[in-house]
């Protein structure tokens, strides 16, 4: 079988395909039969490019591309080369499943001009699918087509995800907790992906696109080492390379979803894979966890194993146990033994009551007909009608307009309907879920208050597990000892269960860098590895003071020579030098890392004793007041007052709005939009239909294109995104996965990150002109894709990158935290903001002289304070340059304060009316009476930024309904007092700078 996928994806691809085959040895004696074979079997052809273009045939070249989203389109530039690239490192190679892996990951790169290349559609007629998804999907249908011994199979779509994924990442206290519960989602994610592709091959998997993701690159890596010299030949290095050379942090950044689809060959093998990827998920999850445990109580014992290393350690923290110190000692000398160790089953039965793993299948069309068939057949009726039972759609399909102009149709035009139903069937197996958390005694986590806190004499059997006898000291002695084993990751105090400690520790302890070729004890030659270097990711101080260290770099400079002879004086020669190893080591922000000499590196912990009194291990109280007035002192001696640059971060979430619908169908344009009809033949055009399906059928999403836009949307999610939060902003991305997206920024990189972010989802202007949204300067539409201009400086490789393309619109909540907020609480309000308030604001119907405003596309904005006192403001997506040009304009001396007036008269004074601008009205009378102010031209951006929110606020409630969201004059009033907060945060920095 894996011959016939291999032969069925370079025929697809080239038009050299018999040349290409007959070079490679592992298809030697099989070249006849697979040619055979080949021209009677079209069917997997036919269904990958859907019904639509088998039958609207022409015999020219392909002149244009069409957006397989919005329609835009651009001419295609210069001819099609096919030129055969040089296969021998590959053609001698016996085993046709690797030169299978070969074929699908280097030969779009392995062509003579593979940028210009890789955009080439696969048809003439409807150029909206890239000739390489195409090729992709043909082989991956082929695999699902016939069982391993070539026995025709029906194809079925399996779905499989596995929960819970919020909770999982709220369980955090520190960064290092956040970003390891997102990397854990998304390298589980990869691996059931990855099992997937072992059996059935890279193209089996549907969503998300495989190709050129950076963790299977690894994982090939792995299975292939001699694919190295493959990397470095056609994408400049290998990943794990680019990871250690710091080239890249890819490998270290979450952006695999936990919802994995694939087409698989017949019920039986949808029902085994089902049932192995829930073993595979247990078994990996497991194993780190394994691995984890292991580690902690071989590094204890060994730091308890000879009478001196005790008394080391007793020295250490004996003053926080003093009223009972014998029986501590006596605990201290049972955790040197194996045998007392007596926790196994508890961390079995956290682990293995971690993860719900569900999946559903359903056949790609009804299995009891064929996938395809005649128009003039007289089963056709009964035919169709067993499909739309099937996919229980509500759409016509084929309309009438399809039926006349097609002579055959196939599944594959049933193809987004049956997406749609495969995601209610999985929602429909949630609904019967049965996960429960195991019994849990004793002492809860301090950091989520699940689970049992783990400790070494916890026993979790027979009657024990409803609570066995432990003292509390014990369990205090236990986490004090951890602390000093591993110190940097552990402050002491905090306890934590089986689930929390794996996920903190798994990137080193648990075997995860290493499983993709990463070497990370060994790599930093330290005993306990930094972390934050290990995995590429900042602090929390660090993020916030990032834009402020780069702008400042001599400031920060200057604070740091500040406080470090205040901890000399104050702190022990082991704090000290703690100290140093801290707060001298790169920000682990790229942006920033690049304005210090890399060999003489700061970090932003330093301006907060919260974090460095928490990685210096301080636990006496005595301490933290100690290092509290040293920074204290700092801050004063500097400039920064009671405020520091580490006091305010910023996290934000986007979601792609209407995905479901894009792939479904229902939010695509007609037909017209997409086909060249330059390319139609006559015969085609005069046909009965041929005007009613180009003007009003909409198109549907076939196979073919789903992958292609899958694989197209890595280039947002995995070129874009991390270059505008990393290179463009002082920020560093959490998660960039398809059409989500979570970053955390400085507040002063705001309003950039979110006009950058929302112009690369839909290919707008970029805010800084460093793309263009047109290959041609002249051309006065955009294409749909972001072209890197010449003159810039740009760190991505030279060709057109994917956005979803005009229309296309992006909710956003956005949280800006104090530093002392817990992390679950920023979480919880940062998924709310995104999903029950920027979702959820309406749109208002297009009038003769407004354009139409579309639903959704919000942003929520939630200010929380050290008290806990929570600002939100709401914004429609359309309002938001103007208000970002506003704020860049005007002076915030003189802004501020007028912005908490505006917020405080207009809610009480103003009414939202259809066209009375008592909005502008008011805001200009109490501009006339200000001494100092705005100048002309920024009070006018003010007042037309108010008369366009009354527009939309007016048209989206007319009938003034309280349960629309955001329309309010009370609304514009937090807007304003969010304004103002912002701007008084820019004030301060501008103060502290003498700007």
């Amino acid at each position: 079988m894996i011959r016939r996928k291999l032969y069925a994806l370079i025929q697809t691809y080239s038009t050299s395909g018999n040349s290409i085959c007959s070079q490679l040895h592992c298809l030697e004696g099989h070249l006849e039969e697979l040619q055979q074979w080949w021209n009677v079997n079209r069917l997997s052809q036919d269904i990958a490019s859907s019904s639509d273009r088998v039958n609207l045939e022409t015999d020219q070249e392909p002149q244009q591309i069409k957006h397989p989203i919005s329609g835009q389109s651009q001419r295609l530039s210069g001819e099609k080369a096919d030129h055969l690239p040089d296969l021998t490192s590959i053609a001698q190679e016996s085993d046709p499943e690797k030169v299978f892996w070969w074929f699908w990951r280097f030969f779009p790169e392995a062509q003579v001009n593979p940028n210009q290349q890789a955009f080439l559609p696969a048809h003439a007629v409807l150029p909206d699918c890239p000739l390489y998804s195409y090729s992709s999907t043909v082989s991956a249908l082929v695999g699902a087509m016939n069982s391993e011994t070539g026995t025709p199979q029906h194809p079925y779509l399996l779905l499989f995800t596995f929960s819970p994924v919020q909770e999982f990442i709220k369980a955090s206290r520190k960064f290092l907790d956040f970003w390891a519960g997102s990397y854990l989602l998304h390298y589980l994610g990869a691996k059931i992906a990855w099992e997937i592709a072992q059996q059935y091959g890279p193209d089996a998997v549907i969503t998300p696109s495989l190709w050129s993701q950076e963790i299977i690159d690894a994982l090939l890596q792995q299975k292939y080492p001699d694919f190295e010299t493959f990397f470095q030949e056609y994408t400049g290095n290998d990943p794990v390379s680019r990871f250690n050379d710091q080239e890249s942090t890819s490998l270290s950044t979450a952006g695999f979803p936990n919802m994995i689809t694939a087409v698989v060959p017949g019920e039986k093998a949808a029902q085994e894979l089902g049932d192995h990827l829930k073993q595979t998920l247990n078994i990996t999850w497991t194993g780190i966890g394994e691995k984890v445990r292991e580690t902690i109580k071989n590094r204890v014992m060994t730091a308890l194993d000879t009478a001196e290393k005790r008394q080391n350690l007793w020295t250490a923290i004996k003053d926080e146990f003093s009223e009972n110190p014998e029986l501590y000692r006596q605990e201290l000398e049972k955790w040197q033994q194996g045998g007392c160790w007596e926790w196994n089953r508890l961390w079995n039965a956290q682990l293995e009551h971690t993860w719900e793993p569900y999946w559903t299948a359903i056949p790609l069309g009804s299995p009891e007909m064929g996938l395809e068939i005649s128009l003039q057949d007289e089963a056709f009726s009964q035919w169709r009608e067993q499909q739309d039972q099937l996919s229980q759609t509500r759409q016509t399909i084929p309309t009438t307009a399809e039926t006349n102009v097609y002579e055959n149709i196939n599944i594959g035009t049933w193809w987004g309907s049956l997406q749609q139903r495969l995601g209610q069937s999985i929602q429909a197996v949630k609904n019967t879920r049965t996960w429960a958390i195991p019994a849990s005694p004793g002492e809860r986590s301090t950091l989520s208050g699940h689970y049992s806190a783990v400790h070494p004499n916890l026993l979790y059997k027979d009657h024990f597990r409803e609570g066995g006898g432990l003292a509390g000291g014990s369990m205090r002695l236990f986490w004090r000892v951890i602390a000093e084993v591993f110190p940097g990751l552990f402050n002491g105090s905090e306890k934590l269960n089986a689930l929390e400690l794996t996920k903190r520790m798994a990137w080193v302890y648990g075997g995860v860098g290493e499983s993709l070729g990463i070497k990370t004890r060994e790599t930093t030659q330290e005993e306990t590895p930094n972390y934050e270097q290990a995995i590429r990711f900042p602090n929390l101080s660090s993020i916030a003071a990032a834009r402020f260290a780069h702008n400042h770099p001599e400031k920060v400079k200057s604070y740091w020579h500040t406080l470090e002879p205040l901890i000399r004086s104050y702190f022990s020669r082991k704090q000290r030098d703690r100290f140093g190893s801290l707060t001298r080591r790169p920000f682990q922000v790229p942006k920033v890392d690049q304005v210090f000499d890399k060999n003489n590196p700061f970090n932003g912990v330093m301006f907060s004793s919260k974090w460095l009194g928490d990685d210096l291990n301080l636990t006496t109280e005595q301490e933290k007041a100690e290092l509290q007035n040293c920074i204290d002192q700092a801050h004063q001696e500097n400039g920064f007052g009671n405020s520091s640059p580490a006091d305010w971060w910023v996290i934000v979430l986007g979601d792609g709005d209407g995905m479901g619908q894009y792939v479904s169908g229902r939010k695509l344009e007609f037909y017209e939009s997409y086909l060249d009809t330059n390319v139609i033949s006559p015969e085609v055009q005069q046909t009965q239909g041929y005007e009613e399906l180009l003007h009003q059928t909409k198109k549907r999403m076939g196979p073919a294109t789903h992958v292609g836009l899958n694989r197209a949307l890595l280039d947002f999610s995995n070129r874009l995104v991390p270059y505008l939060t990393q290179e463009r902003c002082c920020g560093k991305v959490i998660y960039s996965g398809g059409d989500d997206v979570m970053t955390v920024l400085p507040i002063e990189d705001l309003s950039l990150f979110l006009r950058s972010l929302r112009a690369a989802w839909c290919g707008g202007n970029d805010p800084i002109g460093e793309f263009d949204d047109s290959p041609d300067d002249n051309a006065s539409d955009s294409c749909g894709y972001w072209y890197p201009k010449q003159d810039q400086d740009i760190p991505l490789v030279n060709r057109p990158y994917f956005t979803m393309g005009k229309g296309a619109t992006m909710s956003l909540g956005i949280v800006i935290a104090h530093k002392s907020v817990p992390l679950p609480t920023v979480l919880q309000n940062l998924w709310s903001a995104e999903s029950d308030r920027a979702k959820e604001l309406a749109g208002a119907k297009e009038t003769q002289k407004q354009e139409t405003i579309p639903p959704k596309d919000g942003l929520c904005f939630r200010v929380i304070y050290g008290s806990g006192n929570v600002l939100e403001s709401l914004m429609k997506g359309h309002l938001l340059d103007a208000w970002c040009d506003l704020l860049e304009n005007a002076p915030p001396q003189a802004f501020s304060g007028l912005l908490y007036r505006l917020a405080e008269e207009l809610p009480k004074r103003c009414p939202v009316t259809p066209n009375l601008k008592l909005f502008r009205e008011a805001t200009q009378v109490i501009l006339n009476r200000r001494d100092q102010g705005l100048d002309q031209e920024q009070s006018e951006q003010l007042l037309n930024w108010l008369d366009q929110w009354e527009d939309w606020a007016y048209r989206a409630n007319p009938s003034k309904d309280p349960n629309i969201i955001g329309t309010t004059p009370e609304d514009l009033g937090k807007i304003l007092r969010f304004t103002a907060f912002w701007v008084t945060r820019l004030e301060e920095r501008q103060k502290w700078t003498g700007e």
